[in-house]
């Protein structure tokens, strides 16, 4: 299916297709809103300017932007169940804790989910649910964390602190678990867009959340529309010099998936040294990991969210306190760029035209279900409004898909791409400053750790300047 919407889509652009812009039925829209309610005319997104005085590199503790009561339970839960996961992981990565300060994070632990489960509940009966996949992947998510490889290495790592202490409350944190994971998944599954009177702005601000600073939607759509215009010109390009790579059924895969995730391990050592000490284990097959191919493995595993894992559990508390506060626009979109590093790394043995022919192709589908998103749950695009959007780059005929991708994913498309498209302008911006190389970035961008992207390219940018 992805290999015709983008097979169409190269097309529609190559015979100069031009794109429009609609505006969206009335039914159901609010009579006034602060909100544009037609989605702004494409223009082509160029990088900020790089400041004139030079600032301190001095980067703040990344924190929610606000403290106000949340908006929906994806926000409370996050991303697979987060931010419960975090916690319990910098738990067990904490070194030189006695057993009274473990015991009083553990038990915060505890109260963070019980303050979930309250908040979930009192949501759900004001209409704000789940949406239905998110529903089922959270509902797993907190289970994972009440197996017994998690109940034997919190109980390891408490023995391994110092001085004495009383037992850890096992037992009140496997039921608060099984509570919160039981409430999700009797939620009803939402299926509607959050357009409404208020949904837009509530979405504009949970997607702010998302991102990690304030954010113009306006703004976003622009840089969406650039960055899908830049993929579908590269998949174009892919196509030319390789026109069978549209027609190929070929798995980008090395055999099994321990073979897979082995080469993937040394690509990762090779881009950018983990911290010392990091695991690198090669974590259990899953169905859904079984199924993946390189390019999809190096978005969910290594190199991308390895590097996340192992930065997020080194360095100081407050370290340790801003990845664990870390936006959903920082972490994907850095593991956006860290898959398509391994594209050269696949050229020998799968072809490099083809490679790239399937990275492109898994990017454009999912910038357009991110635009999608943006255009259906904040604009309030119908079903008709997006196919006559879609018309103007050829993919009219997969409207039901890319609404139906866009009704499961609200938020993660699009910050995935909108982060890929942050993190490459602030790369450019400390090259342009005198970062030697995108190896050296890489490595400072995550020692720097998640902030506000304005602010983590003000910092890159000093940085390199006060070393030149």
């Amino acid at each position: 299916m992805k290999r015709i919407i983008a097979f169409l889509l190269i097309l529609s652009l190559l015979l100069g297709c031009t794109q429009k812009v609609i505006t969206p039925s009335t039914d159901n829209q609010p009579t006034s809103a602060p909100f544009a309610t037609v989605a702004p005319t494409p223009v082509p997104a160029t990088l900020a300017p790089v400041p004139t005085q030079t600032p301190q590199p001095v980067l703040p503790t990344f924190v929610p932007k606000s403290t106000e009561e949340a908006l929906f339970p994806e926000e409370l839960l996050s991303q697979d169940g987060e931010p419960v996961s975090f916690q319990i992981a910098s738990l067990l990565a904490a070194d030189g804790l006695s057993k009274s300060d473990y015991y009083s994070r553990f038990t915060n632990v505890i109260s963070l989910i019980s303050k979930l489960d309250d908040d979930l509940i009192r949501l759900a009966g004001s209409g704000r649910t789940l949406t239905e996949e998110r529903r089922d992947r959270t509902a797993d998510a907190l289970r994972s964390l009440m197996n017994d490889r998690i109940l034997d290495a919190l109980e390891v790592a408490y023995e391994a602190c110092s001085e004495d202490g009383q037992a850890l409350p096992m037992e009140e944190y496997v039921d608060a678990l099984s509570m919160l994971a039981e409430h999700v998944e009797r939620s009803e599954g939402r299926t509607s867009p959050y357009f409404s009177l208020d949904g837009a702005n509530d979405y504009r601000a949970v997607l702010g959340r998302y991102m990690g600073e304030d954010v113009s939607l306006q703004d976003v759509f622009k840089t969406i529309e650039a960055l899908m215009e830049t993929e579908a010109y590269a998949l174009g390009a892919a196509l030319m010099m390789d026109p069978e790579a549209a027609r190929k059924k070929e798995p980008i895969s090395f055999g099994s998936y321990a073979e897979n995730v082995a080469f993937l391990m040394r690509v990762t050592e090779e881009l950018c040294p983990l911290p010392d000490g990091s695991d690198l284990s090669i974590p259990p097959e899953t169905e859904a990991t079984g199924e993946m191919d390189l390019l999809e493995l190096a978005f969910r595993l290594y190199p991308g969210m390895a590097y996340l894992n192992a930065y997020s559990v080194q360095g100081t508390e407050e370290q340790h306190a801003r990845w664990a506060n870390a936006s959903d626009g920082y972490l994907a979109g850095l593991a956006v760029h860290c898959s398509y590093a391994v594209v050269p790394y696949l050229a020998d043995d799968f072809g490099l035209d083809y490679v790239q022919y399937r990275w492109y192709e898994e990017m454009l589908t999912v910038t357009m279900t991110g635009m999608t998103s943006l255009l259906i749950h904040y604009y309030g695009y119908s079903a008709s409004d997006l196919a006559a959007y879609l018309k103007g780059w050829g993919a009219h005929e997969f409207t039901g898909y890319l609404y139906e991708n866009a009704m499961n994913d609200p938020f993660e498309s699009l910050t995935a791409s909108y982060g890929y498209y942050r993190y490459l302008e602030i790369c450019q911006a400390a090259m342009d400053a005198g970062c030697p190389s995108e190896k050296q970035f890489l490595q400072d961008y995550l020692a720097a750790g998640p902030a506000p992207f304005r602010e983590l390219k003000e910092y890159m940018v000093s940085l390199y300047q006060k070393q030149g």
